[in-house]
């Protein structure tokens, strides 16, 4: 009950279902809620609240969970796993977990945080309508961008459903398990969070609520800023303000005409940064051009002295093996010589040999 107040405060007025088939209203839906394993027990009734595998049913679209859905279709995923594999996540996670003493957690304890978003258009006029189904996807992306801005890696699973009146995204948050096994649910609930902060300062319960609520508020505004402000949608309901039907019509002309000034920007922008990286991209590729010119022609020159330099080298090679070969041949002339000589010499001692003239003698 305290998060549904706390939701209506935060501007989304009375409780409006997705699914409700009303006429198109041009603002903001989002909530989110946290759940336990088991519903915990309705105020003054044994009835329980649903708990997270009732929210997985209806999100797979369980035969037994969505009575209200004329022709039930399995949910596009949009982002992470499928609704059952994150839910899956929650419970390991919550069954490993222990509270502040250290025991098993309750079975109601809230261990995931579920929410949905829903787009103000009809799924058949969205269908029906190349303008407008490039309007929700463009708010979709927005949505799913901020999600992923706001909960990081513990966002494990967004999924779409277009089988009911207004298409709308369900996401689903699991905290992760701290150093002592600690599964703190305020740190994917903003809401729980500012609670538990308010709590450990001394707050008193009061002080609790109004800081739980200022989170929440906080989390609807800053969704506003990012994503509705940019689409068109409006931050609050007519009846939330209390408008007369002129009023509200002016205020959402107002917020059409914002939305698609911001739309325009956001096209100038995009087309600017797609000038800027064409035009970055087109200097890179000519310096690129010039530094492979300038490589393809220091290859030519260092290819051009490296031939130089191995025709000077076979010349000076030819030069050495010609003076080698005339020094062989000078070399062989003087062994020739040198080989008759010694022939002479035989000679001569074989004929002072024959006259009796030996050569001690001649010593």
């Amino acid at each position: 009950m305290l998060e549904k107040f706390c939701f209506r405060l935060a501007g989304l007025g009375p409780k409006l279902s997705p699914t409700k088939e009303t006429a198109p209203v041009a603002y903001q839906f989002i909530h989110i809620e946290r759940y336990g394993r088991q519903g915990a027990h309705q105020k003054k009734s044994s009835a329980r609240k649903r708990s997270m595998y009732d929210i997985r049913d209806e999100m797979i679209r369980a035969q037994h969970a969505c009575p209200h859905v004329a022709d039930p279709k399995p949910p596009g995923i949009l982002l992470g796993k499928a609704p059952e594999e994150a839910i899956a996540i929650a419970a390991e996670r919550a069954a490993t977990a222990v509270d502040k003493i250290g025991r098993k957690l309750r079975c109601d304890s809230p261990v995931v945080v579920i929410g949905v978003a829903s787009w103000p258009e009809l799924v058949s006029d969205v269908m029906a309508d190349p303008e407008k189904r490039a309007e929700y996807a463009r708010w979709r992306a927005k949505t799913i961008a901020w999600l992923k801005a706001r909960w990081g890696d513990d966002l494990e699973s967004v999924v779409e459903h277009m089988d009911e009146p207004r298409p709308h995204i369900h996401f689903v948050v699991v905290p992760k398990l701290d150093d002592a096994r600690r599964l703190q649910i305020q740190s994917a609930h903003p809401g729980e969070r500012a609670a538990a902060e308010c709590k450990n300062a001394g707050g008193s319960p009061s002080r609790q609520r109004a800081a739980y609520v200022d989170a929440m508020i906080d989390l609807q505004g800053d969704y506003y800023d990012k994503v509705s402000a940019c689409c068109g949608l409006t931050r609050l309901g007519p009846r939330r303000q209390r408008l007369t039907r002129k009023e509200w019509v002016q205020q959402q002309r107002q917020a059409e005409a914002l939305g698609e000034a911001r739309a325009k920007l956001e096209s100038c922008k995009n087309e600017v940064m797609a000038r800027t990286r064409e035009f970055v991209n087109d200097r890179i590729a000519a310096a690129d051009a010039e530094a492979q010119k300038k490589l393809k022609v220091a290859a030519q020159q260092s290819a051009e002295r490296f031939e130089t330099l191995k025709q000077k080298a076979i010349e000076h090679i030819s030069v050495l093996r010609r003076k080698a070969v005339k020094l062989e041949m000078q070399l062989s002339a003087k062994d020739a010589v040198i080989a008759a000589q010694e022939e002479q010499l035989k000679s001569l001692q074989a004929s002072l040999g024959a006259l009796g003239i030996n050569q001690g003698m001649i010593m």
